[in-house]
Parts: structure tokens; sequence; C-alpha cells
């Protein structure tokens, strides 16, 4: 027994230290983009993100903040970083309790880690990696409960199931694939009420953290993702009602496409051998163990079919982005079907030439150099898309943004849902909840997030309105704007706002004059900022659509210069750059241009 802990516990360190030197190779160095600077900021300054308010993970989000060197972004990616390998230690270990083969185990569980879509949450501020973390600590605890059926590590299991949906409600969905393996297990489970009790009492005890945000919320945090008053406020924000995203009825057709790029992102990633291999792993696996296969048939159905039909959305521009972080625990249990197949043929194998000494050393030399082989090439293949190392471009975009606008301003976001305007308006929240940078530029946003600080109230009627009319009548709302610079970050022209005004571009965004004849007659000042690796990292370039959204919405405005300057070969050339980077091309940004440089040409 203590040899076998002995091995375990050099393996698991193994792949703990190979993953963990290659997560510090590629990690971030500051705030990336998407969800990221946001999160960052509710850790510092223990806030209230998103919901459901995922406040585990600022919880332990706030441990990692106190390390003593990188900056606040680079020790919170660490932390996705620091459960990614973990989560491949579990691999690891649940491989090697399933086929007792250390060379296999070892390296087959560095598949997971090395993944495309893996690798990229494991390198930035994001709650996936522990959020899979949990899931395989569960499977690991189930495991361990069918071996020897005490009843401790179901208390372990209910408590840290509670625990995990405090970092993410998605694990949820789970409920029905645990709940069926306890009862094909050991069926009598259900006549023993006070096992049940206290299970559900320390599945509670668990969810208990969501307290964090009723308490946070009555102590005024500095972030908050909007105001939250009232118990129903806070059920609302944990159960992510006010996304109104639960409707397994909504789409069903337009769904299809989504399984599709499910399905298209499993091939991408581990190739059609892999599959097909997993495919009769799991057959196999159902006849050695069927509980547990049981388990891992329905996590994977349950992680990836099962969220896909229970959302209200089906196929559109963006989503097969969105939704492939959530596969992740179904991405786990393919690994596991694979290494369970090859120990399954290594065994054939060996029984077939068993008496034959020279080819059995062939078989055993061969599969090594493949197995060794395939975590290699997913380094090789993916490093590239995921060496965030020297990523600036969020950080030098919005230091540029705010260090462009004049002083004492006030700056209007208009946000229209795309992933590139998520990572505006929390990079600016970082940016003036963390580095408390330009606190005298007020920042208006649709969603009231600077409802605190900022002097300049929108009605609530404001926010019921479409996205164009909110910005033709937004200027309309500003009675003190008219001893202060105001800015937008979209050109106005007469046909989208009501007051005519008209505005001209600084570099990053766009100063509002009160007609088209005065905009003409100002002095206009331009800010080129410092943007470390727009265009460096090839790898990086249509990849991320929040980055190329981003970039695209960037060259749109550099269109806007040189359109005003009189420079139009220039200002073309911008424009065609900005459309390749536009994740919709011909979108509103376009059309906005466009208007733009048909009033300033006068045609």
């Amino acid at each position: 027994m203590k040899t076998l802990l002995r091995k375990n516990f050099i393996g698991a360190s193994l792949v703990f230290t190979a993953v963990m030197a290659v997560y510090l190779l590629t990690l971030a160095p500051t705030i990336t983009n998407e969800d990221g600077p946001e999160f960052v900021t509710a850790i510092h300054v223990l806030g209230i993100p998103h919901p459901p308010g995922f406040p585990l993970y600022l919880l332990i989000g706030k441990i990692f903040s106190f390390i003593p060197f990188g900056t606040l972004g680079w020790r919170i990616n660490l932390m996705s970083a620091v459960f990614g390998a973990l989560t491949a230690v579990m691999l690891y270990l649940i491989i090697q309790k399933t086929i007792s083969r250390y060379v296999i185990s070892f390296l087959v569980s560095l598949l997971l880690p090395f993944s495309l879509i893996f690798w990229s949450q494991s390198v930035t501020a994001e709650v996936y990696t522990l959020n899979t973390f949990f899931v395989a600590l569960l499977i690991y605890l189930l495991m361990i409960w069918q071996q020897d059926q005490k009843d401790k590590y179901l208390y372990w299991f209910s408590l840290l199931y509670g625990l995990c949906l405090t970092n993410h409600t998605m694990s949820i969905v789970l409920a029905p694939a645990f709940t069926l393996f306890i009862l094909l297990v050991n069926k009598k489970i259900i006549f023993n009420w006070r096992l049940i009790v206290k299970m559900f009492g320390l599945f509670c005890l668990g969810l208990s953290v969501y307290l964090y945000i009723p308490i946070r919320a009555w102590q005024q945090a500095v972030y908050n993702w909007g105001p939250i008053t009232t118990w129903q406020d806070v059920v609302a924000h944990i159960t992510r009602a006010k996304y109104g995203d639960l409707n397994p009825f909504s789409s069903s057709y337009s769904k299809t496409g989504i399984v599709l790029s499910f399905l298209y992102d499993i091939y991408r990633q581990f190739f059609w051998p892999t599959i097909i291999l997993a495919a009769g792993g799991v057959v196999y696996f159902w006849k050695k163990n069927m509980p547990l296969a049981a388990l891992t048939v329905g996590i994977f159905l349950l992680n990836s079919f099962g969220l896909i039909y229970l959302r209200k959305y089906g196929f559109a521009l963006g989503i097969d982005h969105t939704y492939r972080v959530y596969y992740l625990p179904a991405y786990f249990v393919l690994v596991w079907w694979l290494a369970i197949i090859i120990d399954y043929l290594y065994q054939f194998l060996l029984n077939t030439i068993k008496n034959n000494a020279k080819l059995k050393a062939v078989v055993q030399a061969t599969l090594l150099i493949i197995l060794l082989s395939l975590p290699v090439s997913f380094v090789a293949m993916n490093f590239g898309q995921n060496d965030l190392s020297d990523y600036w471009l969020t950080y030098d975009y919005t230091k540029g943004l705010l260090s462009s606008l004049e002083p004492n301003s006030i700056y209007y976001f208009a946000y229209d849902g795309s992933l590139q305007t998520d990572t505006e308006i929390f990079a600016l929240i970082y940016f003036k909840m963390v580095e408390n940078f330009r606190p005298d530029v007020d920042i208006i946003s649709e969603q009231n997030f600077f409802y605190k600080t900022v002097n300049v109230k929108i009605p609530d009627e404001h926010y019921k309105l479409s996205f164009e009319d909110r910005r033709r009548t937004f200027f309309t709302m500003v009675d003190s704007v008219k001893d202060r610079p105001l800015y937008a970050n979209y050109p106005l022209t007469s046909e989208n706002n009501n007051e005519k005004k008209f505005s001209l571009p600084n570099g990053y965004a766009y100063r509002a004059y009160p007609s088209l004849a005065e905009a003409r007659r100002a002095n206009q000042q331009y800010y080129f900022g410092t943007m470390r690796n727009l265009l460096e990292v090839k790898d990086l370039i249509h990849q991320n659509p929040a980055d190329d959204g981003l970039i695209g919405h960037y060259f749109y405005n550099l269109a806007a210069i040189y359109l005003v300057e009189g420079d139009r070969v220039k200002s073309q050339d911008y424009l065609v750059k900005a459309i390749d980077f536009d994740t919709a091309p011909f979108n509103h940004e376009y059309h906005r241009f466009i208007q733009y440089r048909k009033e300033w040409s006068g045609n």
C-alpha cells in the first residue's frame, strides 16, 4: 500500500510539474479579454461580478492576490494555471485507479492540459479550470466510495458538490449522472433517510458560500454587477434569472448548429483516431464497470448536449466560441476513455505475444514512443495559440483610451453585447477600480456599472430601448455635459443622435461637438498610445473574437482619423483592416463609419 501511494505521489508530482512548467511559460502577464478583467477587479475589491457571482472563485482568488510578486492580473491568471495542473493530477489519479499502468496514466493525462481549449483557460483569469477540477474531485470520491462503500465519502462528495456550485452553477446539470451512479452502486440508499438528510445538509453547507453575495451587497462593495438590495435580487443573481437563458424549448432546430460545433471542437483538438479509440474505450468500460461507465457517459452528455439544449440560444455568430469552455468536463471524460482503450489494446497485444520476448519488447517500445509523442505534439501544435506571455492588447488599449480623454471629461460607453465590448467595459472597470487611473473621468455605461461614482444618471427606461434608439436618445438626457468634454465609443452623426451632434476621432474615442460645423472648426488632438504586439503575435490573430473585435474597433477609429485629416488612401487602408478584424463584417460599426464618412465628406 505504501509503495502504491509513493508511486502515485511521484506520478502526480511529475504531472503537476510538467504542466505547470508549460503554463508558466505561456501565462498572461496582466489582464486579458472577455470576463478576465472583471474577475481580477472583483477579486481585488471583493466585489460581485456577473451572475451567478462565483463567490468561491473570488475567495480563492483573493488568496492568490496576496502573492508578493507579479502584477495582480498575473497572480489571478496563475490561479487558473494551478487548478489546470491540479485537474491534470486528478485525471492521472483517476486513470491510474482505473487501469493501474503508470506510463499510460502519466502520458495520457497530459493530453487534456495541453489541448487547445483547456490550455486557453489555464493561462488567463477564468473559472473553468477550477470547475473542471471540482468535477474530477467529485468523480474520484465516488470511485473510492464504490470501492469500500463508506458513508464518509458520500458526505465529502455532498459538501464538495455544494462548494463546486459556488464556483459556477453550471455543474448542477451533472446531478442526474451523480444520482444515477450512486443508485446503481447501492439502490438501498434511497431508503436510508438519515444518510440522505446528512448529505443534503452538507450539500447546503457547501452552498452557503453564496452568502458572500448578500453580505457584500449589504456592505456596498466597490464593484457590483448591479444594485442588489433585496433577497429577490440575490436569488435572481445566483440563478442567472437576469439573463433568462434557461429555455429548453427555444431554437430547437438552430441548436443543431451548436451540437455540430461541439463535435467539430472534439475533432479539432483530439482528431478522429482519438475519438474512435475513445468510443471503443467507453464500450469496454461499460462491460468492465457499468455504474462508473454510466457516470462518465452522463457527464459527457450532460456537460455538452445537456447544456446546449437547456439554454435558449440557437446557433449564431460567435456562440461556438462562448460555449467552447463549457465542455471541459466532457473532454476530461473523453481522455479517460482513451486511456482505458489504450490499456486494453496493450494488454491484448501482450497476451497475444506472451511467448515472444523480443516482439513484446518491440510492442512496449512502440507504445512508449506513440504515447510520448502525443503530449509532445499537443504542446507543439497548441503552444502558439495559447502563448499569452507577451499579451498586452487589452491593457494597452484601455490605458490608451483613458489617456486620450481630456481632463474632467465624460465617456459614454455604448454596449452592443459582443465579446469585444465585454472586454472593453470590464477593462475600464479594472483601470478605474483597481489602478484608480484617470479618476477625473466619469464613465457612463448602459449596464450602469459606475452608478456609485458617476454623477450623471440614466433613467431606467433608457435600458428598455432598442440598440440604436439608446444611441439616438442618450445625449438628450445629459444636461450636465455642457461644461464638460463628452466622448463616446462610436462616431456621432446626425443619423444616430437627436441633437444633431457630430464627433471627431481622437485615436480611441470620439469627442462630441454641438454640430458638424463646430466639429470642422475644432482643433482636435490625437492620441497614439503604445500598443505592444498589436499584430506581431501571429498565432493570436483571428483566434479570439474579443481580440479581433478590439483590433477592428481600433482600426475603424484610425480610418476615421485619416478621413478627417483628408488622407483618403490611408483611411481606406485602415477601413479594409478593420473589416478584416471585425467579427461581424459590415455590422453596425461598418455602417456607422460609412454614415460618418458620408456626412463628413458631404457626399
